[in-house]
């Protein structure tokens, strides 16, 4: 009997396929997002044009303080800055400008997120005080979703970096966490926009 030796076969991927890979099926959950978010803002906007019976914003109903909401967007802008100096940082084969900036990045979100916390256990708003109260408490859950999961993504792209993994030009992690992240700022701004427009 003869024996047939075979080569092993490689099934890994090209890392540039992988990383195109990475940055598409963030791409495409950012898509998805977008059309969760534009389908809330629909509503909103739906509900206030429809205002049956009174019922969008009846007397009496308190609205979320703009200052709260606008202080909010602006911390989560400042962490994305902070971000996007991050990576730029880890682009350029700056571990420290990456660690510093990424850690003024979380610490940044940790504020946005207790401001959140801090806004829905003070604005005196409940489900039953209208369309817009509804959609206030819907909206700004969504955004406290958001805002930890980019807390989440936050921790790990640091602790990757502080571990080495995203030097000699590894940066696809960086990059996609990057795409999250300033979506998230996107839609807390437009979400934002809305308190212009409440009556």
């Amino acid at each position: 009997m003869s024996t047939i030796e075979h080569a092993p076969e490689s099934h890994h991927l090209a890392p540039g396929v992988v990383a195109d890979q990475q940055r598409r099926v963030v791409l495409f959950l950012i898509l998805a997002d977008a059309i969760f978010f534009a389908c809330m803002l629909f509503s909103y906007f739906y509900l206030r044009a429809l205002n049956v019976h009174g019922g969008w914003l009846p007397e009496g109903v308190n609205t979320a303080p703009s200052w709260q909401i606008w202080l909010i967007t602006a911390v989560t802008v400042a962490s994305a800055c902070a971000y996007r100096s991050a990576e730029m940082g880890i682009r350029a084969e700056q571990r420290v400008r990456f660690q510093t900036g990424s850690l003024l990045a979380i610490a940044l979100m940790i504020v946005s997120i207790a401001l959140v916390i801090y806004q829905a256990n003070t604005w005196g708003i409940l489900m039953s005080d209208g369309s817009y109260a509804s959609m206030f408490i819907v909206m700004t859950g969504v955004q406290l979703v958001h805002l930890v999961v980019v807390l989440i993504l936050g921790i790990g792209i640091w602790n990757r970096g502080n571990q080495g993994k995203l030097d000699n030009g590894n940066v696809t992690h960086a990059t996609v966490v990057g795409y999250f992240w300033y979506w998230v700022t996107l839609t807390g701004v437009l979400a934002a926009c809305t308190s212009f427009v409440v009556h």
